[in-house]
């Protein structure tokens, strides 16, 4: 009987994601004193907090202003998987404009950025808020080589879900997305 409930309480703490979250932190502290020892930790620390609901909603919104961008990337992924499942409640909007902002941060010279970037796209395809159509038409229109390419395409297949058109189907489907933003004028209230 104690070996179970010794099971048990390992499972308990192990399913806590305040666990999970310090252990991504102390990743993220090491990344900025370049050493990587948790990597392994923090990606299977990674793997859970996924799986978690709401409770999460609000440690990952602030992700979105981390240093690290692996850390607003992963604050992104999180956010977009709680769209998906319908789990971000009233705080829907509020998340959809930090996305948004975090759309529009400066790339920098190294462009690790871009990643976080691609990753607060991804999460707003996910979460299908049309509130955040004039974020998306920002990246494509963005001129920055770290954006132009892979993030770009994310972005057009993102406008496409929010609006119902298929621009991936075309053979640019940057072009034909941006087309379509020039003859729909989008603004914040959209």
């Amino acid at each position: 009987m104690f070996a179970r409930l010794k099971r048990w309480l390992a499972l308990e703490v192990v399913s806590d994601p305040r666990i999970h979250m310090r252990t991504c932190e102390l990743y993220w502290e090491e990344l900025a004193a370049g050493r990587f020892e948790r990597h392994g930790d923090c990606t299977a620390a990674q793997n859970e907090l996924a799986k978690c609901g709401p409770e999460v909603r609000d440690w990952a919104r602030g992700l979105l202003n981390h240093p690290e961008y692996e850390a607003r990337s992963f604050g992104a992924f999180l956010l977009g998987e709680l769209g998906r499942k319908r789990q971000l409640g009233d705080g829907e909007d509020a998340v959809i404009e930090e996305l948004g902002a975090l759309t529009r941060r400066p790339i920098g010279e190294e462009a690790k950025e871009a990643e976080a970037v691609c990753s607060a796209v991804t999460a707003i395809g996910r979460i299908g808020n049309r509130r955040a159509v004039p974020f998306i038409r920002d990246v494509l229109n963005s001129t920055d080589p770290s954006i132009v390419g892979d993030t770009q395409w994310e972005a057009a297949g993102v406008l496409g879900r929010l609006v119902g058109e298929q621009f991936n189907r075309t053979g640019n489907p940057v072009a034909a997305a941006v087309a379509w933003l020039a003859s729909h004028p989008v603004d914040n209230d959209e």
